[in-house]
């Protein structure tokens, strides 16, 4: 959601972002290069901010739809992207198994390697411990970046697909194969918690939830902070991927199965 009160996804196989309203309607904006968009964030800035997977940059949206793009690299695949605690962008490079920071005030990008090499960084957030957090699904890791560029890697979660901050000042992580979600505290301490079905993304939810589909069940759930689990209703063929919380009690999701964003009360 952004500062304008709409909401924001990408369409990563049409080069495209679009905005829908709390009403439903859709605007349509094309990236100026055949971009796949990938993961998306709120920036400091009012804009709207994303990764381009197949670019070697990086973009933002304004709130009345001007892309602008910014090239990190030439051959660079960027995926997760957040606003750090430093008030920057951070975003994370498949190709080059790196997270990179863009300085806003400076417009300069730094490159920080991976400890592991080819780790694939997939989705990245920012923890309340000032730090950003991200994960390497390739190598059964999942890893921690100061504002610095110091990077901290750590196992004892199966193939961690997504991150998400949660009300609680931990950090929470979906296995991409395994059905459960992880609770890692600021030091690295984890515990697994069951779900019904292997979760795909996760995002911070309504008060101390968090929320995360279930693209193989067509479902989403909702997980407190003390692990306890309640799934929706099935959403036939809809394979949910992207979530958000709206307010209240909405909740915000793509169904790429049947191409529609859905708006629904969360599960209690």
């Amino acid at each position: 959601m952004g500062v304008d009160g709409n909401f924001w996804f990408t369409l990563s196989n049409g080069s495209k972002v679009a905005r829908i309203t709390p009403h439903g309607q859709i605007s349509y904006f094309r990236t100026p290069s055949l971009s796949n968009p990938a993961f998306i964030t709120p920036g400091p800035d009012g804009n709207i901010w994303f990764g381009e997977g197949s670019t070697g940059k990086i973009a933002f949206v304004t709130p009345a739809g001007d892309i602008t793009e910014l090239q990190f690299s030439f051959f660079g695949v960027s995926v997760g992207i957040t606003t750090g605690s430093d008030g920057n962008i951070w975003f994370t490079d498949q190709t080059d198994h790196a997270v990179w920071r863009y300085d806003l005030s400076s417009g300069v990008f730094t490159r920080f390697t991976t400890p592991t090499p080819n780790s694939f960084p997939g989705d990245i957030t920012t923890g309340a411990d000032g730090n950003m957090w991200f994960t390497e699904q390739a190598v059964d890791k999942f890893a921690r970046i100061t504002p610095n560029g110091v990077i901290t890697e750590f196992t004892g979660v199966s193939s961690p697909t997504s991150v998400a901050a949660g009300p609680d000042g931990n950090i929470w992580v979906a296995s991409a194969f395994v059905p459960q979600v992880a609770r890692v505290t600021p030091a690295g301490d984890i515990t697994l918690f069951p779900t019904p079905s292997q979760p795909s993304i996760i995002r911070p939810g309504n008060r101390d939830a968090l929320l995360f589909t279930e693209f193989s069940a067509s479902k989403f759930a909702s997980i407190t902070t003390n692990g306890v689990v309640t799934e929706s209703a099935e959403f036939v063929h809809s394979s949910p991927e992207g979530i958000t919380a709206g307010t209240g009690s909405q909740v915000w999701f793509l169904g790429v199965g049947t191409n529609r964003v859905y708006e629904v009360v969360g599960p209690h």
